[in-house]
């Protein structure tokens, strides 16, 4: 009898142990786990909570040993059947990405720090996991719209946690692009020849921002060769804008909210929130027959099938 009660000690003591390590580990890789799964927030709250009730409930266990053997049969009981509906859960909000049958080089480009993720981080997210190669160009710092340092490492840490293969930034004066176009589209070259992309994300000029229109008319020159060419939306854009290339983004929604939150100098603008986030995509999913959507315009297009799944 005291060599089962020792042997049932040693396994309530392995399984605390086991539970503690799981939340730390969760709260250290936080953003890998966002990166995978739908509805992240609530599935990170509702995985710690379960492991440090189950870490309680096997330690009260542990220095209850002498309680009844079936306490300790229901409580090891509860933490298989906890774990394996976790688990399930887990599968079942997982985003799966369905490899390209083609690597293709990507250029997207933004006048702002946060341009890229606000307008098209759905997109972005669903072809770096495609298995397509994408470069990011940002042209100001942001400086007029927020704290310049801050919203440059935070466009950084947006860019990792999408995927990007590479993100260049430069300083151009924000909300005075207008009067560099000539530099910005030697800027624009530069990567462009660098990279050989394919396809280019960019804004459009139908936008009431004057840096958004200048980064447009720029790129359209500094792309004059290339065959593809979309413009996205941005908060500022106008009744105009009318997209006819739509991507469908619906497991990835809450991956492009997630993109946007890590630019936390922005977070309290309201064209941010995760609420009008939702209802843009719903209304252009709405458009494309699809739940939740970007919606592009097409100045040039040359799009195999398999550009995204």
């Amino acid at each position: 009898m005291v060599l089962m009660f020792s042997l049932v000690e040693f396994i309530h003591l392995i399984d605390t142990i086991v539970f503690i390590t799981v939340a730390v580990c969760l709260l250290i890789k936080n953003q890998s786990l966002r990166r995978m799964v739908r509805k992240s927030r609530t599935i990170f709250r509702v995985i710690l909570a379960s492991n440090i009730f189950f870490a309680a409930l096997q330690f009260y266990c542990l220095i209850s040993i002498n309680s009844d053997i079936w306490l300790h049969l229901g409580c090891d009981c509860l933490s298989i059947i906890g774990l394996s509906a976790l688990m399930i859960g887990i599968v079942r909000m997982k985003v799966i990405a369905e490899p390209s049958l083609k690597s293709m080089k990507i250029l997207v480009i933004g006048a702002h720090p946060d341009d890229m993720e606000i307008a098209c981080g759905g997109s972005l997210a669903k072809l770096c996991d495609a298995g397509h190669t994408i470069w990011g160009l940002v042209l100001s710092n942001g400086e007029m719209g927020g704290n310049s340092p801050s919203r440059l490492r935070e466009a950084k840490k947006s860019a990792e946690f999408l995927g990007l293969s590479k993100l260049e930034i430069r300083d151009f004066p924000d909300t005075r692009l207008d009067h560099f176009i000539l530099e910005i589209t030697k800027q624009i070259e530069i990567i462009v020849d660098e990279l050989k992309p394919d396809v280019v994300f960019t804004h459009s000029i139908h936008d009431l921002h004057q840096d958004h229109r200048s980064v447009h008319r720029a790129t359209l020159r500094a792309c004059r060769n290339l065959s593809t060419i979309l413009c996205y939306e941005s908060p500022s854009t106008t009744q105009s804008f009318q997209p006819n290339v739509f991507i469908d983004i619906e497991p990835y929604i809450d991956i492009k909210i997630e993109s946007i939150r890590e630019h936390e100098d922005q977070n309290k603008k309201r064209y941010v929130q995760p609420e009008q986030v939702y209802g843009n995509a719903i209304f252009r999913g709405a458009q494309a027959k699809l739940k939740q959507a970007e919606g592009f315009e097409a100045i040039r297009i040359s799009l195999p099938i398999y550009l995204c799944p």
